[in-house]
């Protein structure tokens, strides 16, 4: 096989076999039934690697344990990139990267611990679309070094034919053994057109992932490769195109290996590489609303925008009460389990009352796909046992902007058409004075 230091592209052998992973005591990857289980991700017809070009090389383990189940690359302040199909299922808690260790099981590397992971929130197990995930780690490490990532488009650093290098720890055939020491390959890019040919999951592959390989086979990544990283010598600078994802098998003939496309999903590394991790979904997260008397029924709508360039994956909404809460009912629900596109927002409508005096709490809780900080919003209110004076607001009555109320001493604006939403709701209600004779 070519050497690393003739890098033109050579990363493809990492992905064919990038979905059959390996089956041992590692983490395995979802295997869609599409693929008749066969998809494998490893080094196949290659050779040891010059440790020196690959010095961002980086394994995922099992916190507990010491043999690699995937690869990755380290891209830089603190981020290690990989495969979605190598982490969605775990907890960051219990993942360890090795950076810049060459050895199955060795002790060479820095060993680092993740702090938090991020899935891209189009992520699907069924297709591998947008198979890439952001590990963030606990410290920088202190052996090897960042690579540079592709952005724009692919085809500004490689067409059709160019060789890609690709490398790995993953079984050296199908169905084979792993190496002790990592391996790399060279194989060619291919075209969406020229892979698609192949039928099946190849005829989808394009626009966020491309193939690598040759149409006679021989050469491929395998079973434990999934998530590293495939590369170019693009004038004198090793760049990453793409981190295998997965192919048919290993090294088989007219059965490419797939990898995500590192360009065309730059924009998403970034948002959250810079962006510290933020996920742009902007929400109220302490909010107290007006008093209200016992058994008087408040209505409260909890929203969620997305401010980012990216959408922006939910998973379900839970809603609980505390305090002095009783009767909490979620009347509408737009939120759970779906995706918001920039700028789009979503909301979940909830009522509930009190029977004691006290005060009365409800909290809204969600995480986004792919990360598993928790975000939460709490509404609070006083319930008393005295009357609580509504002033000119009637909750049976349809306001619509402008339409102005009076309620416990202030005067409010409708923002937007409403009945028996509180004037204390911010959402609908805009306060434009006071009113003393109502307090």
């Amino acid at each position: 096989m070519k050497k690393f230091n003739t890098l033109t592209s050579s990363l493809a052998i990492a992905l064919s076999c990038a979905f059959t992973a390996h089956a041992q005591s590692e983490v395995l990857p979802f295997i869609p039934e599409q693929f008749g289980g066969e998809i494998t991700p490893q080094i196949v017809g290659g050779g040891p690697a010059n440790t020196a070009n690959w010095q961002f090389y980086t394994q995922i383990l099992n916190s507990n344990g010491t043999t690699a189940f995937c690869g990755g690359s380290y891209i830089g302040d603190g981020y290690v990139l990989t495969a979605a199909h190598c982490v969605s299922s775990k907890s960051a808690r219990f993942i360890d990267v090795k950076v810049a260790g060459f050895r199955l099981g060795g002790t060479d590397g820095d060993r680092i611990g993740v702090v938090e992971k991020y899935v891209h929130p189009q992520y699907n197990r069924s297709t591998l679309n947008y198979d890439i995930a952001l590990l963030k780690l606990e410290r920088s490490p202190t052996q090897g070094q960042a690579v540079r990532l592709a952005s724009g488009s692919l085809s500004q650093y490689a067409r059709s034919g160019d060789l890609l290098s690709v490398a790995g720890l993953g079984r050296l055939s199908e169905g084979g053994s792993r190496p002790s020491f990592i391996q790399e390959v060279d194989v060619p890019l291919v075209s969406d057109a020229v892979c698609n040919q192949s039928g099946g999951n190849y005829a989808n592959v394009g626009s966020v992932a491309f193939c690598a390989g040759y149409p006679q086979g021989q050469k491929d990544s395998c079973s434990g490769d999934s998530g590293g990283p495939i590369v170019i010598n693009h004038g004198g600078e090793i760049v990453q195109l793409g981190t295998v994802s997965w192919g048919i098998g290993c090294a088989r003939p007219n059965q490419y290996g797939v990898y995500a496309d590192v360009a065309a999903l730059s924009g998403w590394i970034d948002e959250i590489k810079f962006g510290g991790g933020s996920s742009n979904l902007v929400y109220q997260q302490n909010q107290t609303l007006a008093d209200f008397g016992l058994y008087e029924v408040v209505s409260h709508r909890f929203t969620i925008r997305n401010t980012g360039n990216q959408a922006a994956a939910l998973n379900t909404v839970s809603v609980s009460g505390s305090g002095a809460t009783s009767g909490l009912v979620v009347t509408a629900n737009n939120c759970s389990n779906t995706t918001l596109n920039s700028n789009a927002s979503c909301s979940v409508n909830v009522e509930f009352t009190a029977q004691a005096a006290g005060t009365a709490s409800v909290t809204f809780e969600f995480t986004e796909a792919g990360s598993t900080t928790r975000h939460i919003g709490t509404v609070s209110a006083k319930a008393s046992s005295t009357p609580v004076c509504a002033g000119s607001w009637d909750e049976n009555t349809v306001y619509r902007s402008p339409d102005r109320v009076t309620y416990q001493g202030k005067i409010y604006e409708a923002r937007w058409w409403t009945l028996g939403e509180r004037p204390s709701s911010a959402q609908v209600w805009k306060e434009v004075g006071s009113d003393p004779s109502c307090k």
